[in-house]
This record gives C-alpha cells, sequence and structure tokens, in this order.
C-alpha cells in the first residue's frame, strides 16, 4: 500500500477541489439552462439578489469580468425586464441595479434548482460532516484571500 506523502495529499485535495467545482457548476448551469438562462444571466440576477443597488462596476468584479462584459449583461437583462437601473445617490456617474418583481420568478426557480442540486450533492452527509466541510472550506479561502492579498501588496 502506498501512503501519499502531505505534499501529495496537498495537491490531489487541490486537484479535486477543481474538478468538484467545475462539476458543481456545469450540473446547475445544465439545470438551469433547461430554463432559457446563461450562467452569466443567472449568476448576474443572484448577484443583484444579494446586493441591491450593486454598481456595474462592482458586478463585473463579482462576475469577473470585465466592465463592458457586465454592461451588455445588464443592458439585456433590462430590455428582458428583469433588471433596472437607476442613478446611483453617490455618484452621479455611476448607475445603480435592481431587480424588477418579473426577476422574482427566475429567482424562486433559481433556489427550487439549487435545492434540488443540494440533496443530490450532499446525499450521505450528516450535519457534523457538513459543518467540518464548512469549516474546512472557510480556512481555505482565507488562506487565498491572504496569499492574494500579500502578492497584491508586494508588487
Amino acid at each position: 500500500m502506498v501512503i501519499a506523502s502531505p505534499r501529495n495529499r496537498r495537491r490531489s485535495i487541490a486537484l479535486k477541489l477543481t474538478v468538484v467545482a467545475r462539476q458543481l457548476r456545469l450540473t446547475f448551469d445544465k439545470s438551469v439552462e433547461r430554463d432559457g438562462l446563461t450562467r452569466a444571466q443567472w449568476t448576474l440576477i443572484a448577484a443583484v439578489a444579494r446586493n441591491p443597488g450593486v454598481t456595474q462596476r462592482m458586478i463585473a468584479e463579482a462576475l469577473e469580468v470585465r466592465e463592458i462584459t457586465a454592461g451588455r449583461l445588464i443592458d439585456r437583462l433590462c430590455d428582458e425586464g428583469y433588471l433596472k437601473r437607476r442613478e446611483n445617490p453617490s455618484d452621479r456617474r455611476a448607475y445603480s441595479v435592481y431587480l424588477t418583481p418579473a426577476a422574482q420568478p427566475l429567482l424562486d426557480k433559481l433556489d427550487e434548482i439549487a435545492k434540488s442540486r443540494e440533496a443530490e450533492i450532499f446525499a450521505g452527509f450528516e450535519a457534523d460532516d457538513l459543518e467540518k466541510l464548512d469549516t474546512l472550506l472557510d480556512n481555505i479561502a482565507r488562506n487565498l484571500s491572504a496569499t492574494r492579498n500579500s502578492r497584491a501588496g508586494a508588487k
């Protein structure tokens, strides 16, 4: 029996995290595509739902796209009646983005799909397992953030 060294175990876990994250995205995307939404559209709607009044710049950062790309997505979703822009009271050059009532059925559907996928993904997990996994993932996220911040400060 070959025992993985701590270094190989870390690499193996990092690769698994990458594969699992991709599989989660693809599975959810396929479920949502049946309702006519692209990943870009549903992630933008979800971002605005979490942060009403968010600006185009903030949306672009959250979606990891350029501002022009975020602007086009916002335009399309405004045209479809899911979003609206309003003048930003603290910055006259920017607009704040809000959901319209027409977006609520989409949010409800996204929630329904998410709950269904979560039930499949976490089948067989106990509450303690989920709590431990949540803590471990928080630690990884914190380490990544610290690394990113220290590298940014070194530039």
